[in-house]
């Protein structure tokens, strides 16, 4: 029977400044492969610290909606790059650019930097914030 050592990442975010959270996350992925961790797991949304728009600001959601990334975007580039080079898998998580709107997703990064699976949240809550998510399928 195998053992597979998962390393769930309890940090707070730097809000929504991606650059501070792909340092951080980094971070934390370092110190998940230095105590053996076979899979780092990251909390929801992490390249913007689950953050969401205030309705009540005018361009607020058009902005928000801005910094949904795609797998292709550095921020996805650099965590994949970084499970190779440290040898282990990272399910990175991130407000995802969509069609009709962005979608809460996971990514699977194998230690090889190969995406693996991509799940997106299917259950979005009927809450204000979570409602402008497209659910995945």
């Amino acid at each position: 029977m195998s053992i597979i050592k998962v390393a769930l990442l309890q940090m707070t975010p730097c809000d929504d400044d991606q650059e501070a959270n792909l340092s951080k996350g980094g971070a934390f992925c370092q110190q998940a492969s230095d105590i053996g961790a076979d899979i780092a797991r990251f909390p929801e949304m992490w390249n913007i610290g689950y953050t969401f728009f205030d309705s009540s600001q005018p361009d607020s959601r058009a902005i928000w909606e801005a910094k949904a990334i795609s797998q292709n975007d550095s921020f996805v580039q650099h965590f994949r790059a970084l499970a190779q080079e440290l040898d282990i898998a990272i399910a990175l998580t991130y407000l995802e650019h969509w069609d009709a709107a962005p979608r809460n997703t996971v990514s699977l990064i194998d230690r090889h930097g190969e995406i693996v699976l991509t799940y997106a949240k299917v259950h979005t809550c009927d809450f204000e914030k979570e409602a402008a998510l497209t659910p995945g399928g």
